[in-house]
């Protein structure tokens, strides 16, 4: 407690003492005469009336007016009163106290009980006022934070801004303080240039708070760029360019204001950088390679969201090609570092029609293509609604390409060998679809059984994926789900969903417009393993041999191990010879139903007569950098 605040209590008792004694002093009112027990107590005296003189006056004397006064009505029932004052002892005269000066006033006190009320209702009044007093002199005594204002300048009428609330509040050139809040966002612009000043565009700028990126931009052809809402402390800003050595600023601290320079100098990684165009725009996704000597591969890289692209220089490298599925290729000779520009030719595109088997027009469906050679990839699935099923596709690269065509309720329909050629569109192609399998079931936690929801269930054993994808569908919350576009022939489902391993079930077929019903149970992804998918099969990955198939490798944990061996060849599955035959359909013979059997005629190590090998197919873990056909 503070001297203050104790001066201040002592002084409020001090005050409530005295207004309590001054208040028992002035307790006098006008008190009416009553009785006690029958007992009269006359006006202005201590004794009872039986104690009067034997001379005085009878009751029934008229008394003068300014001796006696009248009668007075008795008080209300229930009104306490003071108990009589016992008479003088004989011989002792009445000491002419305060109560018999007031009685020659004609006025009798308050009765005792009424005048200790007083005192104690004044007491807490004065106890009361003296808090009042502490409270206010610890209110005046309180630390006061005063803003410096100049002296010949009044304070504003409306309230000091909130920086908070400045901080969320977009803020106009116009209406930007004279003084930015020192937490309030900033705005960062300026270049990202090289030692030489020469602007590097495509550079993309991250503000990092922790490990959240809060604010991103890209810099302009001229390397210029604005960065909104910055964190007036970022944990880190983060510059990076392809071709240049990246760059980060730890907890950078900006001077004051809103409007903050912020410039970056990068370094030059020695190495081939360009853009990529087709029509005279940037290309995104394609694919850049770096060749040596017969076009043997060096480096790759893709292009980003603005066409450009970064390739470190190998030393012998003589070309570099660009290849997208909807323009083809272009390849221009390279003979060290430096910057390039691949100019991709025109697309040409494909039209025709999507028919049923009675020849009626499909009106939703979806159409993909892709080269006949491997590796060149195709332009993503296109969906189509027309009365009529007519459609237009492109563009697409210049070459020979095979098509699809698929819709709900229907098998996929495949024309082969369309060529196509840059800046034409080829003409009548008709592609007619019958009627599908219908594919049902559930998709549950294998260790839980509980259904998982959201799980998504493809065709496997197209080329185009992205088709596949188009006509696939997702478990509902009691993770079942329907297949209606399946090939007419023996198939293989994909199944994947978030925190598990996807699955590739092999053996799906059926009559067209037939009802198949297949569960799915998926093993969780543990989080320290590796990721992974499942398959069921004989553990084995596949190669072409002019024979059949070569065994290259042979899976752990798989039913093939132990009994195959890497290099043996397999000349048929099941009875039917496989030589010559497409490794897609190969591997489908080979897939089938976990717990079924599969028959091989297999050559060990590629010579000698064939041997009889029966497999029980089962599931196996297949590491995802695997990437050829397994089975």
């Amino acid at each position: 407690m503070k001297p203050i605040h104790l001066i201040a209590g002592l002084g409020g008792l001090a005050i409530a003492g005295v207004l309590g004694w001054y208040l028992h002093m002035q307790s006098t009112l006008p008190y009416e005469t009553t009785t006690e027990r029958g007992v009269p107590i006359a006006a202005g005296t201590d004794a009872p009336a039986s104690a009067a003189p034997a001379t005085a006056a009878p009751a029934t004397a008229a008394a003068p007016a300014t001796d006696a006064p009248a009668p007075r009505r008795p008080p209300a029932a229930g009104r306490r009163r003071r108990p009589p004052t016992p008479p003088e002892p004989p011989g002792r005269p009445a000491a002419p106290g305060w109560r018999a000066r007031l009685a020659s006033t004609g006025a009798a006190p308050y009765p005792a009980g009424m005048s200790r009320l007083r005192l104690i209702l004044g007491g807490g009044l004065v106890l009361v006022f003296a808090l009042l007093v502490g409270a206010l002199f610890r209110y005046l005594d309180r630390p006061v934070e005063l803003a410096a204002t100049p002296a010949t300048r009044p304070a504003p009428a409306t309230a000091a801004p909130d920086p908070v609330a400045e901080a969320v509040a977009p803020v106009s050139e116009d209406e930007a303080p004279a003084v930015w809040p020192a937490d309030a966002p900033r705005i960062l612009h300026g270049r990202v240039h090289d030692p030489d000043d020469a602007p590097i565009a495509g550079a993309t700028l991250r503000v990092e708070v922790g490990t959240a990126v809060v604010a991103r931009a890209r810099t302009a052809a001229d390397g210029t760029y604005t960065l909104r809402d910055v964190p007036a402390r970022p944990d880190r800003i983060r510059v990076q360019a392809a071709g240049f050595e990246p760059h980060a600023d730890e907890r950078p601290r900006f001077p004051a204001g809103r409007d903050v320079p912020y410039d970056v100098t990068l370094r030059a990684v020695p190495g081939l950088r360009g853009l990529v165009l087709a029509e005279d725009q940037p290309v995104v996704g394609a694919q850049v390679t770096l060749h040596g000597l017969v076009r043997r591969p060096l480096a790759f890289a893709r292009t980003d969201d603005d066409g450009r692209f970064f390739l470190p220089w190998v030393d012998g490298a003589t070309t570099v090609s660009a290849q997208q599925g909807q323009y083809g290729t272009a390849r221009e000779p390279v003979s060290g570092p430096g910057e390039i520009v691949l100019r991709l030719p025109l697309g040409g595109f494909i039209a025709g029609r999507v028919v049923d088997q009675a020849g009626r027009p499909v009106e939703d469906f979806s159409v993909s293509a892709s080269p006949l050679t491997w590796g060149r990839g195709g332009p993503p699935a296109q969906s189509f609604s027309s009365e009529d099923g007519h459609f237009l596709l492109g563009p697409l690269a210049a070459g020979r390409m095979e098509i699809w065509a698929a819709a709900e309720g229907y098998q996929p329909a495949e024309r082969r060998g369309v060529e196509v050629r840059a800046g034409e569109t080829v003409e009548g192609i008709t592609l007619t679809l019958r009627t599908s399998v219908v594919l049902e079931g559930q998709v549950t936690d294998a260790r839980t059984g509980r259904p998982v929801e959201g799980a998504q269930v493809v065709p496997a054993e197209w080329r185009s994926g992205a088709l596949a994808e188009a006509v696939g569908t997702y478990t509902d919350a009691d993770g079942r789900y329907r297949l209606d576009a399946l090939p007419g022939v023996r198939t293989s489902i994909r199944v994947k969903a978030e925190g598990y391993r996807s699955v590739l079930i092999g053996g799906v077929e059926g009559a067209p417009g037939s009802r198949v019903v297949r569960d799915f149970a998926l093993n969780p992804q543990a989080s320290d393993a590796l990721p992974g998918s499942e398959l069921t099969g004989v553990g084995a990955v596949l190669a072409s041999h002019p024979d059949g198939v070569r065994i290259g490798q042979i899976l752990p944990g798989g039913p093939a191990e132990g009994v195959l061996a890497a290099g043996d060849v397999v000349v048929s599955v099941d009875g039917d010879p496989i030589q010559g035959a497409d490794m897609g359909k190969v591997a489908q013979a080979i897939r089938g139903e976990e717990g079924s059997e599969v028959e091989l005629m297999v050559r060990r190590g590629g010579d000698g007569p064939p041997e009889r090998v029966v497999l029980v197919r089962g599931r196996v873990t297949v590491p995802d950098r695997h990437h050829m056909p397994r089975n």
